[in-house]
């Protein structure tokens, strides 16, 4: 899951120095942005069938790589 997630991301943000630093500010360093952060949830939603609604998404929670796989685990294991 996790390499499918890093995959992911670095489809959309075009870039794969996140990887260096799982825990990369990834707004503060421009690699999302709110246009790329939108297609991450899509990507997110359809990869991996959950729900990711922007209302629960703050982005402090999920502004590294590593708190994306902790919230895309936590949302597998609602299901």
């Amino acid at each position: 899951m996790k390499e499918q997630i890093f995959d992911i991301i670095e489809t959309i943000a075009a870039t794969d120095e996140f990887r260096e630093d799982l825990d990369m500010d990834l707004f503060e360093e421009g690699i999302l942005d709110s246009m790329k952060a939108i297609m991450l949830i899509v990507e997110l939603e359809g990869n991996f069938n959950i729900s990711l609604p922007p209302s629960e998404m703050d982005r402090e929670d999920w502004n590294t790589a590593n708190k994306i796989i902790k919230r895309v685990q936590e949302k597998v294991n609602e299901n």
